[in-house]
């Protein structure tokens, strides 16, 4: 190594004035050049990480909010399987609207109760009965449906169809579904 600078200190010596000053400014302008190669190289490459972290970021921030969302829903349907669940097995939806039915009407107003059910999904199955009311008053309708909706059973009133009577103007002839959700006897728990 030490040879090598010898002879290059030999070379420079050997050269006139102006020739190591065209030599120095070759040199110096050499190692502007690959500075600013060197540098704009680094330049670009940070950009492109700060492009990468800043993406990064997003995507982190989407997979939170997706986990709270996921989260929410998760404790929702577990509270929806509890809330189906405490309507118990034994529960009978015609059995108990017959029972606050005869509370607010008289037998003879009820002109007909006819109870179905479908599957929803693999686990969940809906229970409806449709409820024929015939000349009841708008009070009596409404203090029905308070009884149906006010219970402690996850009951719904899924349609309700009230018509008035032509020779009588407030009694009405009345249509209502209400159904319940419950899960499959044989649905997976988890």
């Amino acid at each position: 190594m030490n040879d090598l600078r010898r002879r290059l200190e030999q070379l420079v010596e050997r050269l006139s004035p102006r020739e190591r000053v065209l030599l120095i400014t070759a040199v110096a302008v050499t190692a502007l050049l690959a500075f600013w190669l060197i540098a704009g190289t680094l330049t670009e490459r940070r950009q492109t990480l700060l492009a990468q972290i800043a993406a990064s970021e997003r995507e982190l921030a989407e997979v939170l909010a997706l986990r709270a969302r996921f989260t929410h829903l998760r404790a929702e349907s577990d509270a929806i399987r509890r809330t189906l669940a405490s309507g118990g097995t034994d529960f009978s939806l015609f059995s108990h609207l017959e029972s606050v039915t005869r509370e607010v009407l008289s037998r003879e107003r009820v002109a007909a109760m006819n109870p179905s059910s479908r599957n929803v999904s693999e686990e969940i199955q809906e229970e409806d009965v449709e409820m024929r009311l015939s000349g009841v008053s708008l009070r009596e309708l409404v203090s029905l449906l308070y009884r149906v909706e006010k219970t402690d059973l996850p009951l719904l009133v899924s349609r309700l169809q009230v018509k008035k009577r032509f020779d009588q103007p407030y009694i009405f002839d009345a249509t209502l579904v209400v159904g319940r959700l419950r899960p499959l006897a044989g649905g997976a728990q988890r």
